[in-house]
């Protein structure tokens, strides 16, 4: 997807990569958030703790054309109640990973997209970041303006992900990333703060072991 600033551009680039506003909160459950809901994405069955669907009116059994789990970015539990994304409560989010699942689309696979599809939008300079990524920032006026690729190497079919350039002043939005999964014949958006790129391996098991448990 093409995502846009200053001010509206960066704002637009923001809420794209919050993918909308169910990303400014993720909610206590008031009912059992170990009840179990046998979910249908697509041809995948899988059986999912309430405490894990992000939006209450979705913790609920039944078919799905997509579906966000919030997660605990360290143990992959269900998130723990949290409060609105504000630049006070940025910290917030460091504690949370939203995990957006649908039906696999015929297109791109995310371990295609460095060489087929972002090259062409990048600066020709890098840099290295700790956890081993390379990081290359997309060109202005390009589709992904004020976002920066974070790139697992060589071509990053490993890893990668595209976040949000750090803003000065901050203008009050969280810095967030995303990073795309496919497995299982689905289709995974991975959301989560900038402060987990170095354990980017970390995250990206823990990711696929919480859906596996899932899948039946």
């Amino acid at each position: 997807m093409a995502f846009l600033s200053r001010p509206l551009l960066i704002i637009a680039a923001a809420f794209c990569l919050l993918a909308g506003a169910g990303a400014w909160y993720w909610l206590a459950s008031s009912d059992d958030p170990l009840r179990n809901l046998d979910v249908r994405i697509g041809k995948q069955r899988l059986v999912i703790p309430a405490g894990y669907v992000h939006d209450r009116a979705q913790r609920r059994s039944g078919e799905f054309s997509e579906l966000e789990l919030a997660a605990d970015a360290r143990t992959f539990r269900p998130a723990p109640r949290a409060v609105k994304l504000t630049l006070e409560t940025e910290d917030a989010l460091q504690r949370i990973v939203f995990i957006s699942m649908r039906e696999q689309d015929g297109g791109l696979d995310p371990a295609d997209r460095v060489s087929r599809l972002y090259a062409r939008f990048l600066e020709a300079s890098s840099w290295t970041h700790p956890g081993g990524l390379i990081v290359r920032r997309f060109e202005e006026k390009s589709p992904y303006q004020h976002e920066e690729l974070y790139i697992a190497p060589p071509e990053g079919r490993l890893f990668t992900a595209r976040c949000l350039r750090p803003r000065q002043p901050h203008d009050g939005l969280p810095n967030t990333c995303i990073a795309e999964i496919r497995m299982a014949g689905l289709d995974l958006r991975v959301r989560f703060s900038p402060a987990h790129l170095a354990d980017w391996e970390q995250l990206t098991s823990g990711v696929r072991g919480m859906i596996q448990s899932q899948l039946r």
